[in-house]
């Protein structure tokens, strides 16, 4: 691994974060090259400095860090991250390893993939399932991608987490736009709330009637009821958030998540799987999510026939 050199395109939190975790474990040689809006040739003294705390030299082009480095991490914004792939991919030399850590799409991915192989590279659908400002270098990267393997057994011994989920590029990809459905959702609910809940005086109370019932359980067992009950009563629960975005509409607060919540509510009762799932005696969330997709799909084919 000392013999290697890791080049990093983009140099934010999580490229930063990774590199001096890496300079620390003895790697001499960490290249990166950025070309942003704050930060882009000819670099400043200041983010030069930045660079080299962390053990970094910085590249004055991505020419120059592709023709030096083994194995490239792409670390950037969403919108970037497929030019930057291919751009990444036209200059891969047989053998080398990409590793893209952004958040993008499956179809994303499975883009950037294509062109890297295309020139003989490797590639890794690297995904941060965690904050690094919490984990560190050891957060969790859920990957996937036909570099999966290299990339676990030249990273792990340096204390990197990674989990594979196959040889194809946009599995591990797909997970994580999925949890990111719920970890930003919550997010925009939470500060709806506590927001609203501010204005109207009663932050603590609030904060401690959410806090408490989450407190008290497994979030999976949470998920699990959330499932199961939606199927019985999403319609009543539609017509109690919009009251609730009602409510909030007098405190003078945008309802936008709350109404985002009745419209999806609304959207489940519209399936028509109440009365089947009342009639049962017993059935488990996946049943409900597996009828869900069934009948969504049908309802996407219909939409779709002229």
């Amino acid at each position: 691994m000392t013999q290697q050199v890791i080049g990093f395109v983009g140099f934010g939190e999580a490229a930063q974060c990774f590199a001096a975790h890496l300079a620390n474990k003895g790697v001499a040689e960490l290249l990166a090259f950025c070309d942003g809006p704050t930060n882009h040739p000819p670099y400043t003294q200041a983010f030069r400095a930045t660079a080299a705390t962390h053990g970094v030299q910085l590249a004055d082009s991505l020419k120059a860090l592709m023709a030096r480095a083994d194995v490239v991490f792409s670390a950037v914004v969403v919108a970037t991250a497929v030019p930057v792939g291919h751009a990444i991919a036209s200059m891969v030399r047989p053998g080398m390893l990409v590793v893209d850590v952004n958040a993008s799409t499956p179809k994303a991915k499975r883009l950037v993939a294509a062109a890297v192989a295309a020139n003989n590279g490797a590639f890794v659908d690297a995904n941060l399932m965690g904050a690094v400002s919490i984990y560190g270098a050891a957060v969790p990267l859920y990957s996937s991608g036909d570099g999966v393997a290299r990339f676990a057994e030249t990273f792990t011994p340096f204390g990197f987490t990674i989990e594979s989920a196959g040889p194809e590029a946009g599995t591990a990809a797909a997970v994580k736009m999925l949890r990111s459905v719920v970890t930003k959702g919550m997010e925009a609910l939470i500060v709806e709330a506590l927001t609203a809940a501010s204005m109207a005086g009663v932050r603590s109370e609030a904060l401690r009637g959410i806090c408490e019932p989450m407190d008290a359980t497994r979030y999976s067992k949470f998920v699990d009821m959330c499932v199961r009950t939606d199927v019985l009563h999403a319609e009543r629960r539609a017509v109690e958030m919009e009251g609730v975005a009602q409510g909030l509409r007098e405190i003078g607060m945008l309802p936008i998540m709350t109404e985002a919540t009745a419209a999806r509510l609304r959207a489940s009762a519209g399936l028509g799987l109440r009365e089947d799932f009342a009639a049962r005696q017993a059935y488990s969330a996946d049943d409900v999510l597996d009828a869900y997709a069934v009948r969504m799909m049908g309802d996407a084919r219909s939409a779709t026939r002229p």
